[in-house]
């Protein structure tokens, strides 16, 4: 899945699923008929939900106000609330913003019952559910044979899975600069840098709270949750704990690159600063010695170019050229 799969569709969009374990159909339905009609495990979700849409949920499946007011809200941290005949889980994602290479969080909230899964997100984009939407309608065996619980762990999976995917994409960028970074460190490199690391340090103030969520719904029992999909759960927790890994070594490996770069920039500085010297020393001494000529011997001053058959003239040539000579030899033997 694509962390970051941005949509463009400017409606709230809802999408009602029901399986058992025969069947799975995708409902044109609104929510009221759709729990009436009694069609089994239901799976709704909502993108993007207006605040009629939200008390409609509430007014259906007598949801706690608080829940409403999360998802009105949507700034919560990840938690998991329970309350009587239904869970209520809150995980953060984060999402491209749009024309930017920047990371943004966003909320999505998850109500957990014994026949239903409603899933809430705050903004497009972010994690893409198509893949799940796509494995219920084609009957997957392993989804249809168990209940909400069961499916609940497949949508945080997925969820999770999205981090990682994400995660490598950046390693990706990161390995390029590498690349780069030492034969070729423009500002351009550094300036990257400083916009992976930020996106990291996104991801990772995101990840960190979501441990103490999974855990929960890892160990801690709940007739909501069958051990089969608790099971599962840990499995989830396990990743969770990898994506962190991962962003700590990834903002390790952003670090180095900033020290190579100073580096590199320091060490081409001293370059210039060697080639300026030598072209200092092989200029400044001759013309010492050429000054020192033509002060002290005035008297070919009016010769023309008859200067030429004179030995002084030619000794001062022949100095000369001896102390470029000898300069650059210096420099050289001082590997400068």
């Amino acid at each position: 899945m694509n962390l970051w799969l941005i949509g463009k569709c400017q409606k709230m969009i809802k999408r009602i699923l029901s399986f058992s374990k025969k069947e799975s159909k995708l409902h044109e339905l609104d929510i009221e008929t759709a729990v009436k009609e009694n069609l089994g495990t239901l799976w709704i979700d909502i993108i993007e939900p207006t605040v009629e849409e939200l008390n409609n949920l509430q007014k259906v499946f007598n949801f706690h106000s608080l829940t409403i007011e999360d998802c009105m809200e949507a700034n919560q941290r990840p938690k998991i609330e329970e309350y009587p005949g239904y869970l209520f889980i809150i995980l953060v994602g984060v999402r491209e913003v749009p024309d930017q290479d920047e990371l943004e969080p966003y909320q999505f909230a998850m109500y957990l019952g014994e026949n239903f899964v409603i899933t809430v997100r705050e903004k497009r984009g972010g994690i893409s559910l198509k893949a799940v939407h796509n494995r219920i309608l084609l009957k997957n065996k392993r989804i249809l044979s168990h209940k909400a619980g069961f499916l609940s762990y497949v949508i945080t999976d997925t969820f999770i899975d999205g981090y990682l995917d994400g995660l490598e994409e950046i390693e990706d960028e990161i390995e390029e600069i590498e690349e780069i970074v030492v034969h070729k460190p423009e500002r351009e490199v550094l300036d990257k840098t400083f916009d992976l690391r930020t996106n990291i340090l996104i991801i990772m103030k995101a990840i960190r709270p979501h441990r103490i969520v999974l855990r929960e719904l890892a160990i801690d029992e709940s007739p909501l949750i069958s051990d089969i999909a608790q099971t599962y759960y840990t499995d989830v927790y396990d990743h969770i704990l990898e994506a962190n890994d991962t962003c700590s070594t990834l903002r390790d490996r952003l670090s180095s690159i900033v020290d190579i770069y100073l580096s590199s920039a320091s060490n081409k500085m001293n370059d210039t600063m060697k080639l300026i010297a030598v072209l200092t020393a092989v200029i400044t001494v001759p013309n010492l010695i050429a000054s020192f000529g033509g002060i002290n011997f005035v008297e070919f001053a009016d010769k023309g170019w008859e200067i030429i058959k004179a030995w002084p003239f030619w000794t001062f040539i022949g100095t000369i050229l001896l102390t470029s000579v000898l300069i650059i030899f210096i420099f050289r033997k001082m590997k400068l």
